[in-house]
């Protein structure tokens, strides 16, 4: 595994609970390379799998000071509606907000311990990758090491040509700013701005905020004033990341699994991307195992971030509270782009029949559950499910 980000490390998890010890689990890394670090929003898959992978407890202090976490229970979204309403975890789940800088340390001491046969540490820079019939050959600071196989989360491509480049998503720039002292809330905030919306990712020593913004409608002072005037401080910390939204289709090429910002990139909402990372890996894990073929694996991957992406466009497409230029131009592009989705409005067309017969839990998953999905709708006010009149048609790639 190359990458001790999120997904890396998740990967090394996952592959230590579920290998036996006749497998080498190995997290190659380049300790002076920067990760993305800021507090992360997580779901309950994420919880489940340190659980079985690194012993981790909600119920103990001491594993959620080591990861500077704090517990979540959904998403708050603010000014999306004239009430505020929750976006919640369901089927017992509680997830989990973390510090993505204590991640690495925290996992690699306890895979150590936990899985010494299998688990060992490779520090160095990677170079290159070279996928062959029966291993992947890889470049470590100019020396080369034989692995049956890869998963590369070395982070965002340098070259974003063979990827799908998503237009889920109506923004393009995001603000960070950290505050130490806060009111601490058991969700991460989805508050919704003039310009765009600003999630809230409490952590123990703080809590981290980010200004989603378009930065062809907005400019970047207007959007710091505008964050620094919602937060009540006179300045904000002002990093700032640049972004696209894009996909692969080719998760998985020869022995080399992407996976990460190496294989997909979206604006955080609800917390989207841990569960793509988590989906990806036991896809590898059941082509390398029960050899799932490769063909279908990236197929339904591909299908899994297309629904992900509606996820992201249906929240825009009703627009919040504010009548500005960003909310005016972001309503009309996600509301277009879902009139074009089929397979989105078969989802509807069946949801809705179901629902007519009082057994709308009996769908099938769309990214979300059949109960998401009514929650959502409800409270965002947009009807999609209204009773049909007539049983709808079975959905194409999805099961009934």
């Amino acid at each position: 595994v190359i990458g001790v980000g999120s997904a890396g490390i998740l990967s090394l998890v996952h592959f230590c609970t579920w290998l036996g010890n006749d497998w080498e689990v190995v997290s190659i890394h380049n300790p002076d390379k920067p990760i993305l670090g800021i507090g992360e929003s997580t779901n309950g898959g994420f919880v489940a799998l340190l659980e079985k992978g690194t012993h981790f407890a909600l119920g103990r202090k001491e594993d959620l000071e080591e990861l500077d976490a704090t517990l979540k229970f959904g998403s708050r979204f603010k000014n999306w509606r004239e009430h505020n309403w929750l976006n919640p975890l369901l089927d017992g789940n509680t997830a989990i907000h973390f510090n993505s800088f204590n991640f690495k340390d925290f996992a690699h001491r306890r895979l150590a311990k936990l899985w010494p046969d299998k688990f060992r540490v490779m520090e160095g820079d990677v170079k290159s990758l070279d996928s062959l019939p029966h291993k992947v050959v890889v470049e470590i600071d100019g020396r080369k090491e034989d692995f049956d196989y890869i998963i590369d989360c070395m982070g965002y491509p340098q070259d974003l040509s063979q990827y799908v480049m998503s237009d889920c998503t109506p923004v393009n720039r995001c603000i960070i700013h950290n505050m130490k002292d806060y009111d601490l809330e058991y969700e991460t905030d989805h508050i919704a701005t003039r310009n765009g919306w600003m999630f809230g990712v409490p952590l123990i020593s703080r809590k981290t905020y980010g200004y989603m913004f378009n930065d062809t409608i907005t400019t970047v002072e207007d959007a710091k004033k505008d964050m620094c005037d919602i937060l009540g401080v006179d300045e904000v910390d002002g990093k700032e990341y640049l972004f696209k939204c894009y996909y692969t289709e080719k998760m998985i090429e020869g022995r080399i699994c992407k996976c990460g910002n190496k294989a997909m990139f979206f604006e955080p909402l609800v917390a989207n991307s841990i569960f793509l990372y988590i989906l990806g890996i036991r896809m590898f894990f059941d082509h390398i195992i029960e050899n799932a073929p490769v063909a279908d694996l990236n197929r339904r991957y591909a299908e899994a971030i297309q629904e992900m992406e509606d996820v992201i466009s249906y929240y825009y497409k009703g627009g919040p509270i504010f009548d500005t230029p960003f909310w005016d131009f972001a309503t009309k592009k996600c509301a277009e782009r879902m009139e074009k989705r089929e397979r989105f409005k078969q989802l509807c067309m069946h949801y809705a029949n179901l629902k007519s017969q009082g057994v709308m839990n009996y769908g099938p998953t769309y990214a979300f559950s059949p109960l998401t999905w009514e929650i959502v709708d409800e409270q965002m006010g947009y009807n999609s499910f209204a009773p049909a009149d007539q049983p709808a048609p079975a959905m194409s790639g999805v099961p009934s």
